[in-house]
């Protein structure tokens, strides 16, 4: 018999104490005068025998009550394996323990991580000239001491507190830190590396041992269950595109069959102070993405959660995620234009009505343009506006494309209509004044002197399909009969993307194009709207609406970080200086939630190590700044294991891969402990029923 706490075994020293507790306590004769005594004596001798067949029963059973209990808090490993050292030399061994999520899976009321717990003690047991070490393998590897050492007491201490983490598991990582532990081994001993884990498919169909030093042995333990627990879990939960407020969202849970039988799910979904009910209907081995329509009332940052509801599965922890939902008012526009406002039939006004077709009532906060003047220019009116709109503005000057460009690489959305020769210098400008954030796909130039730019038809890209994908299979139809006149001529650049250009003109040159510059998008339609038919079609409108749903497609549900991994965010643009700002987190989170820092115009958020499942705020004052949610990547719930053949096979390199099945017999012999503790109460129960019995 092993034990995992074996300095718990001091206790049994505490059995002596109810003998001197019985001493001590014992009566004491007292003198008293009688007449006779010849009565009493028979008494006493009947009495005294009775006596001492009580005491001797109550000694045994509290004494047996003591030794049980001291014996349990030692956790017995009756039946796990003690590994010896080598005869004929000594050893250096690693044990890799997985204690990804996946560990956490219970089957036949045990949990993979104890029976892994005790294969991993059965290697760590102290053996003379061993030395080992424990790396317990998550996200990251943590290893208890830096090198293999033969301080088993504090090797044996780090395995019982240890336990399954929210995480991922990262082999590479493992093996990785494992190979140089190994390599630093002194000459003489002989490597070893045992591995106790699950072999979950999802982590180990990549394996790789080719950092280990070539004469390591590798000895593989499972301690999967023989058949693969079924379980269900929620494997991502967001909104699609732009969240707006006032507006209907639909918010989307995906849900995870991995068994073997189809599934009817239901799942809560709480976000902003409501809650709903979705329900559906899962293949097996498979998934379904359910759904719901939901108005967000406030603007800013909303918690949300979804919780599996009656999911009797293996893997608790994946029926529960949390999500966030960035919550934006209605898009404010800037129109930058020297055409007259009057309504009349210019390339500005048609733009106008196309971006906001039906003005706002006042007092009310839906979508709104303001038209300025180039000249008018200011950075509190550039700040005001989500999507910036440039149509026949003349020649701006330098200092306005510098504070377009700086806007721009904070993520705002800027879309330039071309038509006059002068844009392609405004172009240049921007261009300059953005450096290596934006790269152009092409070089717009003025038209070649004489040349006549007219009644150019358009041909979208493949890249481009995206942008008029609501026009589905009736899109040939829709843009055969528009007619282009105006704009500028294009050059490709080698530094652009082929894939920004959305759609060509029949002469080669860019009819549109979008890109990225910083963390905003700049879009170039290049036409002249008022010589052109487009602005008269069923197509404008539509196409416009693709075309800044693509500017502004931040998507208003963040994807979520996951725990235990580096997690880097750019706060939202309007964050702009990390100082006074300050991170917040569920009430199982640790003090560790990274650091905040400017950084090119932004301010980023850069956490090493990404916390416990939740959702975590950036807040200014009570403000809630920006919010991120964490969770466990998806493929830590299909709990499917590799084929042993494959690990010591295709995937062995050539090296002689030992694989074995451990812990999983159904007596288990982890749960000793608790049968003693049993014990321990029933010798208890029995010294009442003695008491009792003697009438005492």
């Amino acid at each position: 018999m092993n034990f995992l706490h074996p300095w718990f075994l001091l206790g049994l020293a505490a059995v002596g104490l109810p003998l001197a507790v019985h001493f001590l306590t014992r009566p004491r004769p007292r003198v008293m005068p009688l007449s006779t005594i010849r009565f009493v004596r028979e008494a006493v001798q009947q009495r005294r025998a009775r006596h001492r067949l009580r005491d001797l029963i109550v000694l045994l059973l509290r004494g047996l009550a003591v030794a049980l209990l001291a014996i349990a808090f030692g956790r017995p490993l009756i039946g796990a394996k003690k590994v010896a050292a080598d005869p004929g030399g000594n050893i250096a061994r690693i044990v890799i323990l997985d204690q990804s999520q996946s560990m956490s899976a219970v089957s036949n009321g045990v949990q993979a991580f104890e029976r892994a717990r005790i294969a991993a003690a059965g290697h760590l047991s102290y053996a003379s000239g061993m030395q080992a070490n424990l790396l317990l393998a998550g996200a990251k590897p943590r290893a208890v001491f830096p090198t293999a050492s033969g301080n088993f007491t504090a090797l044996r201490e780090a395995l019982a507190s240890a336990g399954p983490k929210a995480e991922s598991l990262n082999l590479k990582a493992a093996i990785d830190a494992a190979g140089e532990m190994l390599a630093k081994t002194p000459p003489g001993l002989r490597r070893e590396l045992v591995v106790v884990s699950d072999f979950q498919r999802s982590d180990w169909d990549a394996a790789d041992f080719s950092p280990l030093p070539k004469d390591t042995t590798i000895d593989l333990q499972s301690v999967a269950a023989k058949q693969t627990p079924a379980n269900m879990a929620i494997l991502r939960v967001g909104a699609q595109g732009r969240v707006e407020q006032g507006r209907e969202a639909r918010i989307e849970v995906e849900v995870g069959n991995y068994s073997n039988s189809p599934r009817d799910v239901q799942v809560e979904l709480s976000v902003a102070a409501a809650s709903y009910r979705l329900s559906g209907h899962v293949s097996p081995g498979g998934s379904t993405t359910l759904s719901t329509a939901a108005v967000m009332p406030a603007a800013g940052w909303q918690n949300g959660e979804a919780r599996l509801v009656g999911a009797l599965d293996a893997l608790p922890a994946d029926d529960v995620r949390s999500f966030v939902l960035d919550v934006r008012a209605p898009l404010a526009y800037l129109l930058i234009t020297r055409d007259d406002p009057k309504p009349h039939a210019s390339s500005s006004h048609f733009m106008e009505r196309a971006l906001v077709p039906f003005k706002a009532r006042e007092g009310t906060k839906g979508e709104h343009l303001v038209r300025v003047e180039p000249d008018a220019l200011n950075r509190e009116i550039v700040a005001a506006a989500d999507v910036i709109v440039l149509d026949h503005p003349g020649r701006l000057s330098s200092d306005s494309m510098k504070l377009l460009a700086s806007v721009l690489r904070r993520g705002r959305a800027l879309l330039y209509v071309a038509a006059e020769p002068v844009d392609a210098s405004n172009l240049a400008l921007l261009a300059d004044a953005a450096g290596s954030d934006l790269k152009m796909p092409v070089q717009f130039v003025p038209p070649a002197k004489g040349s006549q730019r007219q009644d150019l038809f358009m041909a979208p890209s493949r890249a481009g399909q995206s942008v008029f994908k609501t026009f589905g299979e009736n899109l040939g139809a829709a843009i055969a009969p528009l007619r282009f006149s105006g704009g500028l001529d294009s050059h490709a650049l080698e530094t652009g993307l082929t894939d920004d250009v959305l759609a060509t003109y029949g002469d080669r040159s860019a009819c549109l194009i979008a890109t990225t510059c910083g963390a905003g998008k700049l879009a170039v339609l290049n036409a002249d709207l008022g010589q052109s038919n487009l602005a008269a079609s069923s197509v404008f409108v539509p196409l416009m609406g693709e075309l800044v749903g693509r500017l502004v497609s931040r998507s208003g549900s963040p994807e979520a970080a996951p725990v235990g991994e580096l997690a880097l965010s750019y706060l939202p643009p309007d964050v702009t200086a990390a100082e006074g700002l300050s991170i917040s987190g569920p009430a199982n989170a640790s003090d560790a939630l990274g650091t905040l820092a400017n950084e090119a115009g932004l301010v980023a958020w850069r956490w090493d190590e990404a916390g416990p499942p939740g959702v975590y705020q950036v807040k200014r004052g009570g403000a809630v700044a920006f919010a991120l949610a964490t969770g466990v990547r998806a493929r830590e719930s299909d709990l499917t294991t590799i084929d042993s053949a494959i690990l010591t096979g295709r995937l062995a390199g050539g090296r002689s891969v030992r694989f074995e099945a451990v812990g999983r017999d159904d007596s288990h012999p982890e749960t000793a402990w608790s049968w003693i503790v049993a014990a321990c109460v029933g010798c208890m129960l029995l010294e009442v029923i003695a008491l009792k019995a003697f009438r005492t």
